[in-house]
């Protein structure tokens, strides 16, 4: 194999990995339009919807009272109410990052692909015509 013909395989091949980068960045870009328009709240990325309401949020291990030792209660309302803004929080501040980071993944891997393919496109263009 000659220099030319690598160097034609080797600008095609990224060239075909930067339109794989473009597809990929295109389909992160609907995704992040679908999930901004379609839904109330931007979904949660990992598990099903968190439900505060019903929940609770942290529950701590349960213990074995030792003998002698104070049984422990249910929580109060207060500390229900407690818990559930804590859920209600933690919840927004995970859909605001996985907000941001599912744009971010949209734009670098569709600007990276762009990129790419026009440096490396009309290399491997040049070089196989000749």
């Amino acid at each position: 194999m000659s220099g030319k013909s690598i160097a034609t395989i080797y600008f095609y091949i990224i060239s075909a990995a930067s339109l794989a980068l473009i597809v990929i960045g295109i389909f992160s870009a609907v995704n992040f339009g679908i999930n901004s328009t379609f839904y109330d709240k931007y979904p949660l990325r990992y598990g099903p919807p968190g439900d505060c309401e019903t929940l609770g949020y942290p529950y701590p291990a349960k213990m074995v009272p030792l003998p002698g030792e104070a049984k422990e209660s249910t929580p109060s309302a207060e500390e229900l109410k407690k818990q559930k803004e804590i859920c209600e929080k933690q919840q927004e501040s995970e859909r605001k990052q996985h907000k941001i980071g599912d744009i971010r993944n949209a734009l670098t891997f569709t600007l990276i692909g762009v990129i790419l393919f026009l440096i490396h496109f009309p290399q491997a263009k040049k070089f196989s015509k000749d």
